[in-house]
């Protein structure tokens, strides 16, 4: 289109040009006073309203705007010649008017925009530069040159007529001002002459401009927008929209959704021109510039986004990284283009005197600026700004800002540091640059390893991959056959780092070593890798002169060849040998062959005498001539080379034929770097930081973040660090703190060194967070979004739509929910697209998780490493079209059936939401929020309703949304039975309610049978008898012997025994009637509701935060936390109330629209998590506190819990003579929350009183359990009752009442019969019967426990109630355990084994892995391996939810500790020992608190005896803090005394070690009594081979367990203990030290202590 680009308009024109005074200021100060990059939004919303207004006003007084520029917009009126001067009067009096509306405006960030404005008048014409697909328009002439001039000469509020204008306008009108030393002149006012009429002015104007069809009317703006549709005419005007606009146009997307926040990169390029130019030589030199720039940019995924002539000269504005056009590499692409760039229109433009270049990267605003008549696409940001600064401070040059020049990766010589201009209105520009340019002079020989190893940093989780290449490298020493190894990872997968290890290594080894790092330029660059190499490896590399090098190479290759061939070097390493007479008869075809036989006999001749090492780094772009070489040379000589590579991305560049038979070959090892354990992350983030320990809640904001990725993890800290979000405080190792809520999760997790290393440490520091901030809204660092947008942009626009959508309504989200807030879209094309993102592993299905073969789950801590054998495409090869096709609609398939889905990377979904501007998140949250809340309540398996029991109902504000939500029991009835079944139900357990036993033994199962066919009708659906007992009561079979167990009173025992034989009986009714019932429920459903948590209610109070509705948002965070307390996400939980805390606080100085009932629920599950902690004394407070907003006081003093105490009994008396049974109240929901709240506060407040060692605690919590029971009372809800009855039963146990223990369980059981069998009801039943097996596990009835928790476990299979079934299999494994029942304990464990894995719970797997390590060092056997459970502990020891289960980890790590002491392993001993002493005191006094306890006190008991033996003088004090934790353990025991023979075993060991027998033996005999007492087995199998061994064995003995370890026998399941042999000698033998008797145990120096 070399002809057409200039067309001169035959017309006059009065051209106004405005520029918006203090936008520069502006850009900066909103980029500086908002949070991260959010400033462009902000800004944008500023200047649209401001310029829309503007463009408004030029409309309406029959102007049009030809071009925005920045700050700037260029106005036009055309005219014929003969009405120019009433057209430039009109654009006066537009002027004027503009001064006067929007002269001043005041912003947010407090400065004011204003307007200048300059007239002109005369020709001008168009220029359309391009070609067939893209083309630009401008304008030049004088009145262009002279409108620039007159804005330049205005000042604020100002406007300024040029002196053609100024000629030719009505003088007479028009008052005007000098300017000194200009022709130009400043308009003052315009004058009212008498006479004049402005009406008919008007009028006459308005007929000026309808000839030229400016508009037709006023009351239209705008021709344009009103124009019928024309294929023709669009066609034309799609080539001046840019193709990035074009696709999401032409996808029906809104033109609000083409508005973004994004991270680009400027390129402005600006012309300036001999003034001897004229038209001709300016359009031909754009029209060429324009060309030339377009065919350097656009391979690279630039655009041209404007070209314009004022204001600046002629400017072109290209971006790289707009949407659809991001890559990861964009900043090196740029500074390329642009030095291209200068190098051509410096030198092949005619007329051009002077090209600059300013490039620049940052967040910018991408989207539609103006009015909505009239508009553009374009980029606003402070650095777009900056580009356009430096482009004209520093003339001449390409420059590039400090960011450009990092994100390049380029070397440091590719660029020159400039001194600092002041600029105007831009503030801390930051260093500029000149860019050099990449030339191969410049490149020569300079490819070193960028990162080099430091000892005092070094390489983390990578040992594996180094332990390999070692490995490897000896083979290849004996083999001496040429090997590769290809380490693959994603950017910032530490793989320079692992490259500088393994140059060390090789160095180390000494060997020889030849390392480089490439870049994207260098796959241009012709035989650059070898030709580098062999530099590198001739040593010439540092060689500044052509003699210098010429000199090393004589004396390295003389004797190596022949001198007539040296001078074939020189044009490889810039040498001047004298060409000899052979090498001149050669062609270069023969040169080249020859030159590189020469480099190979060099080389063959150097591996002859040692080992040759080659390491590369981003191998991705060795260029193809290299790799040709590079094969010949495996192929012929005894080379070992090591590469870095990346992955290619779904439209990546394919490498070349040869790379891809070198990395497919056998002798290449292919390994696949995997992300980084959480553990690593955390090393890594202390090293980073310099200390020895961080936050727990930046632990998991980094874990969740960095995805493993370890440059995730440091940009992550630098952008927190650069917020002045962390700070730091010095280790103060043995501070006590009291309880804190904000420091429940913040643990110290010291480095693994020993105890002399830690207490020689002069300085440590630790890492927090500053007080209220909040890291979830902590936005990503731009180098991270950009990552992520590569990827987005990779996508069509369709792809992109879902992403974006997706994005906003969170990391995991429903289909429903999607299709929902898509604009326009139908179902068949959004499962196209999902299908598409899921085969591109960007979208997975939720239930695809649940759904992985177990197989592979199970091996999932070993962390092997994932060595392929690599199958490589290369560029030229194809795929099966049809495989494709299949796959896809296979895909399509899969996403129909799936209802919930997630990102595979949150990383993207983060950087994806923050492309939405403000106003267009708002209406997205608001639409997704009036979706989501129909389906806000439990799942239908649950029950329905709130997590928070009747939650609506107590906040009138959310009346209106509960009819729907209204799913109770009743909704769900068939879902459970059919409805023979439960006519059967009702009928068969009212005979369990006869007193006597033999009440029990009428239920035969023939009558089962008989009335189950008459009701059924098919003899089908009936269960043999038989059968089903040897089936599924085969390990549960109940008789009279085995429920014999210590008595309290002969007649409450009877009558006890009696009730639970009932009431087991009872239970097996149930189970077979459910299981029958089950046959007719073909929809049975499990439990959905972290599901639900997760999909609906998180991401529902995130919309609702969003669109600032601040009740609903709190209400729903009050959900959200008490939905994860439900699942035992503490963690999860802990950060939802600090959301709503924080936001309380927020509203408590404005209008406060939370009511007290909703504090008080969030007071209360404070102290529930505290409790869940560990913290006794802040989860009291916080309950306490609950209490008083609900209007419940509970007493301080024990005079006041005496009076209390006599009301409250009075109360439940009068109570228990109603005896009313429940039903579900009308009208009375809202008396029910609060009844609900109060006795789940007293529930948890009398559990803390129980575990305070005061007297009087015992009559708080006595109190709280009593007023628990009247709360459940007065509610009538049978299941409140039934709960508190089994809690008061228990709470009087501990304290020793045992005629009200054995009453109110006898009441909660039969009470329990008049329960249904459906639904929550049946639910209620088997949270019954877990309670009784864990109160009669905790007590020593161990075979009641155990056939309780058959039957639990039982019902929660039947209700798919896997969360209940992981607390049953636990207590249940425990029981028979402790009975050494070791063939059922296997089955047990083998079922939780299964059941955590499939639904991937990591407590139920923790739990497993508790158990298995019991089973090694107690059973002297093994399920699973030590190592199995050692890396479970290490990669799982900082998930969120384990951390927040203190007490099962206090029995992992003391476990660990137990092993590593036994087994003298000190070193690894002392890690895992102080873990478990920092959790100490965050347990609560339960079971399994107090087995972890127990555990804990024999690590102690094993330190004490290795100090005696080698530390004497540090004995004593190991001796006290033994007696004080034995002491504790005993106190704590007193809840669960099954344990009390363990404790009464360490306190025995750890008198004989002391030396006092007597004490020991006394001890020993008490641990055997309670042993018989609470029916512990284990125990007193141990403590028999103890008692042999320390005192009645008359031979020495043999440790069997010590002889064993670690290679236990393997039980599986299906073995018998005859198959096993005989381990049941493998007990640990626990050994005395010899003292010294004068001075058993010296005194320790002061300062040791």
């Amino acid at each position: 289109m070399d002809q057409e680009y200039d067309t001169e308009m035959p017309f006059k024109a009065g051209a106004p040009l405005s520029k918006d005074k203090g936008f520069t200021a502006l850009t900066e100060k909103f980029s500086m006073t908002t949070n991260l990059d959010r400033g462009a939004d902000e800004l944008t919303q500023t200047l649209n309203h401001y310029v829309g207004d503007i463009v408004e006003e030029v409309l309406v007084f029959g102007g049009d705007v030809l071009k925005f520029a920045g700050d700037a917009l260029l106005a036009l009126w055309k005219v014929e010649r003969c009405h120019i001067n009433d057209i430039i009067t009109l654009a006066l009096k537009c002027s004027f008017s503009i001064q006067q509306e929007y002269g001043v405006r005041d912003t947010e960030v407090g400065l004011e925009l204003r307007v200048k404005i300059g007239l002109s008048a005369g020709h001008i014409s168009k220029v359309v530069v391009g070609d067939s697909r893209h083309q630009y328009f401008l304008v030049i002439g004088r009145a262009v040159d002279e409108v620039r001039l007159a804005q330049n000469l205005a000042k604020a509020s100002e406007i300024i007529l040029s002196p053609n204008c100024w000629e030719l306008c009505d003088r007479n009108l028009i008052e005007v001002e000098k300017i000194q030393d200009e022709r130009a002149v400043k308009v003052r006012y315009i004058r009212n002459v008498p006479g004049f009429d402005t009406e008919e002015f008007f009028e006459r104007c308005t007929q000026y401009l309808y000839q030229n069809r400016i508009c037709d009317t006023f009351e239209i703006l705008r021709n344009a927008s009103v124009l019928p549709p024309d294929d023709k005419l669009e066609k034309c005007l799609r080539k001046y929209v840019m193709r990035n606009v074009l696709r999401k146009i032409d996808d029906n997307q809104p033109l609000e959704y083409l508005s973004e926040l994004r991270p680009v990169t400027i390129v402005f390029v600006n012309l300036q021109f001999d003034e001897s130019a004229n038209t001709h030589h300016l359009c031909k030199a754009i029209q060429d510039a324009n060309t030339h720039i377009t065919g350097i940019i656009h391979p690279l995924s630039g655009k041209i986004n404007k070209v314009f002539m004022f204001d600046k000269g002629c400017t072109l504005l290209c971006i790289f990284g707009l949407p659809g056009d991001k890559q990861s590499d964009e900043s090196t692409n740029a500074l390329d283009s642009a030095n291209k760039i200068h190098s051509f229109c410096s030198t092949s433009l005619m007329k051009v005197r002077i090209v600059s270049i300013g490039v620049t990267s940052g967040p910018v605003f991408c989207g539609v600026v103006g009015h909505r008549v009239r508009h553009e696409y374009t980029v606003i940001g402070r650095k777009v700004n900056l580009a356009a600064r430096m482009m004209m401070y520093y003339p001449g040059l390409v420059t590039c800002d400090a960011v450009t020049c990092v994100k390049s990766k380029l070397p440091s010589y590719f660029f020159e540091e400039l001194p600092l201009i002041e600029m105007k209105g831009v503030l801390n520009p930051g260093t500029v640059y000149k860019f050099l340019g990449v030339t191969e002079k410049t490149m020569i020989y300079k490819a070193y390893l960028s990162r080099e190893r430091s000892e005092y940093y070094p390489l983390l989780g990578r040992k594996k991959e180094t332990d390999l290449f070692e490995s490897l490298l000896n083979n290849f020493k004996d083999a001496k056959k040429s090997h590769v190894i290809i380490y693959e990872g994603l950017m910032g997968y530490g793989k320079s780092q692992l490259m500088a290890e393994i140059s060390f290594l090789g160095h180390d080894a000494g060997h020889r070593v030849v390392a480089m790092e490439l870049t994207k330029i260098n796959v241009w660059q012709n035989f650059f890798v070898i030709r580098t190499l062999m530099a590198m490896f001739l040593g010439i590399d540092i060689c500044r002169t052509y003699d210098a090098r010429q000199y090393i190479l004589v004396t390295k290759i003389r004797g190596v060849i022949k001198e007539e061939y040296f001078c074939l070097l020189n044009s490889l390493f810039h040498v001047k040998f004298p060409t000899s007479e052979e090498v001149s008869k050669m062609n270069n075809d023969k040169k080249n062959e020859e030159m590189e036989k020469i480099l190979v006999k060099i080389l063959e001749n150097a591996v002859a005498k040692e080992v040759l090492i080659f390491v590369i780094d981003e191998a991705q772009f060795i260029d193809p001539a290299s790799w040709d070489f590079l094969e010949n040379l495996l192929n012929n000589l005894g080379l070992f080379v090591v590469m870095s590579l990346s992955p290619v991305n779904r439209k990546g560049r394919l490498p070349c034929s040869t790379a891809a038979r070198v990395m497919s070959s056998q002798a290449t090892t292919y390994i696949q770097l995997r992300e980084l354990t959480p553990s690593v992350i955390i090393q890594k983030a202390c090293q980073d930081l310099g200390v020895v320990s961080i936050a727990r809640e930046l632990e998991t904001f980094l874990i969740q973040r960095s995805h493993g990725n370890p440059f995730y993890c440091e940009e992550l800290l630098r952008n927190l660090h650069l917020n002045n979000v962390l700070q730091f405080h010095f280790l103060e190792e043995d501070e006590e703190r009291e309880d804190e809520w904000d420091s429940l999760f913040t643990t110290t997790a010291l480095k693994a060194q020993s105890s002399q290393t830690l207490q020689s440490e002069a300085e440590s520091y630790i890492c927090t967070i500053k007080q209220n901030v909040k890291l979830h809204n902590i936005m990503l660092p731009p180098t991270l979004k950009g990552i992520a947008l590569a990827e987005l942009d990779n996508m069509n626009p369709s792809e992109q739509m879902v992403v974006k959508c997706a994005a906003v309504i969170g990391v995991t989200f429903t289909t429903e929910l999607l299709l929902y807030i898509l604009p326009e879209w139908t179902k068949m094309k959004m499962n196209q697209t999902l299908a598409a993102l899921v085969e591109s592993h960007i979208f997975k299905c939720f239930s695809e998780r649940k759904e992985l073969d177990a197989s592979q789950i199970q091996d999932q801590f070993s962390r092997e490493l994932c060595i392929a054998s690599k199958v490589v495409k290369s560029i030229g090869q194809g795929s099966d079209l049809g495989l494709v096709v299949a796959n896809r609609l296979k895909q399509e398939e899969t996403v129909m059936q799936c209802k919930v889905m997630g990102f595979c990377t949150p990383l993207l979904q983060e950087a994806a939401y923050e492309l939405w501007l403000k106003s267009q998140k708002r209406a997205l949250h608001l639409k997704c929020a009036s979706y989501l809340e129909w389906q806000a309540h439990r799942c239908k398996c649950c029950g329905g309703g709130d997590f928070i029991a009747f939650h609506r109902y107590a906040v009138e504000s959310m009346l209106h949304n509960t009819d729907s939500q209204n799913i109770r029991t009743e909704n769900i009835k068939e879902e459970a039975l059919n409805e023979a079944a439960l006519i059967l139900v009702s009928e068969t357990l009212k005979k369990l309610e006869p007193t006597d036993q033999e009440a029990c033994s009428s239920l035969s199962f023939n009558i089962k049978q008989s009335a189950l066919g008459q009701l059924l009708g098919s003899s089908d659906d009936t269960i043999p008898s038989g059968n089903w007992k040897e089936n599924k009561m085969s390990r549960r079979i109940l008789c009279k012997d085995e429920t014999d167990w210590r008595p309290f009173t002969l007649q409450d025992s009877f009558r006890a025994e009696d009730t639970e034989m009932e009431f087991l009986a009872r239970m097996d009714e149930i189970i077979l009637l459910t299981e029958m019932g089950k046959k007719r429920i073909k929809n049975m459903s499990s439990c959905d509701c972290e599901e639900i948590v997760e999909s609906v209610i998180v991401p529902l109070s995130q919309h609702c935060v969003a669109v600032g509705n601040t009740a609903r948002a709190f209400y729903y965070l009050l959900e959200s936390a008490s939905g994860y307390v439900t699942l035992s996400n503490n963690y999860m939980a802990f950060t939802y109330l600090n959301t709503a805390e924080s936001m309380l606080k927020s509203v408590e100085s404005k209008h406060k629209n939370i009511i007290q009932f909703e504090e008080s629920v969030m007071y209360s599950l404070k102290g529930e998590v505290s409790y869940n902690m560990g913290q006794i004394n802040l989860a009291k407070k916080l309950m306490k506190k609950a209490l008083r907003l609900l209007k419940r006081s509970f007493p301080i003093t024990v005079v006041g819990a005496f009076f209390m105490s006599m009301v409250e009994t009075s109360k439940h008396l009068s109570h228990q003579k109603k005896q009313t049974f429940w039903q579900m109240p009308s009208g009375r929901e809202k008396k029910l929350a609060i009844l609900y709240q109060q006795g789940h506060c007293l529930s948890l407040l009398w559990q803390l009183f129980s575990m305070d060692l005061a007297r009087s605690s015992k009559r708080f919590s006595r109190l709280a359990a009593l007023m628990s029971v009247n709360c459940a009372e007065e509610s009538q809800d049978e299941s409140q009752i039934i709960s508190s009855y089994m809690e008061f039963s228990l709470c009087c146990q501990l304290m020793g009442y045992q005629h009200e223990w054995m009453k109110y369980e006898l009441m909660a059981i039969k009470r329990s019969t008049h329960l249904r069998v459906v639904g929550e009801e049946l639910l209620i039943t088997a949270k019954l019967a877990l309670s009784l097996a864990y109160m009669k596990l905790c007590l020593g009835n161990l075979p009641l426990a155990v056939q309780l928790g058959y039957r639990a476990h039982e019902l929660c299979v039947q209700l798919k109630k896997p969360k209940l079934d992981y607390i049953v299999l636990n207590d249940l494994f425990s029981a028979l355990f402790l009975s050494t029942r070791y063939q059922d304990s296997v089955h047990v464990l083998s079922w939780l084994e299964e059941l955590s894995l499939r639904d991937e719970n990591v407590i139920g797997q923790a739990c497993f892995v508790s158990g298995c390590l019991d089973l090694m060092l107690y059973a002297g056997f093994a399920f699973k391996s030590f190592k199995y459970c050692l890396d479970f502990v290490f990669t799982n020891q900082t998930n969120c939810i384990l951390m927040s289960q203190n007490s099962i980890m206090l029995g992992l790590y003391s476990s660990l500790a137990i092993w590593c002491a036994r087994l003298q392993n000190w070193n690894d001993f002392i890690e895992v020992f102080e873990q478990a002493r920092r959790l100490l005191r965050r347990t609560s006094a339960s079971l399994y608190a107090n087995h972890g306890f127990c555990k804990f006190v024999e690590c102690e008991a094993l330190l004490l005896r290795k100090y005696i033996e080698e530390k004497p003088d540090k004995a004593c004090e190991m001796r006290n803090k033994i007696t004080k934790n034995l002491e504790q353990a005993t106190t704590q025991c007193s809840t669960s005394p099954v344990y009390y023979s363990r404790v009464y075993h360490m306190k025995a060991y750890v008198q004989l070690m002391l030396g006092h027998d007597e004490y020991s033996q006394s001890f020993l005999e008490k641990a055997f009594q309670d042993s018989e007492m609470y029916g512990n087995h284990l125990e007193r199998s141990w403590l028999e081979i103890t008692k042999e061994w320390w005192f009645t064995g008359k031979s020495p003995m043999e440790d069997c367990w010590l002889k064993t370890a670690p290679d236990f026998p393997m039980w599986k399941v299906g073995m018998t203990e005859q198959d096993m042999g005989t381990f049941h000698k493998n007990k640990y033998l626990l050994k005395v030290p010899e003292l010294d008797i004068n001075n058993p145990f010296p005194e320790s120096r002061s300062d040791e202590f």
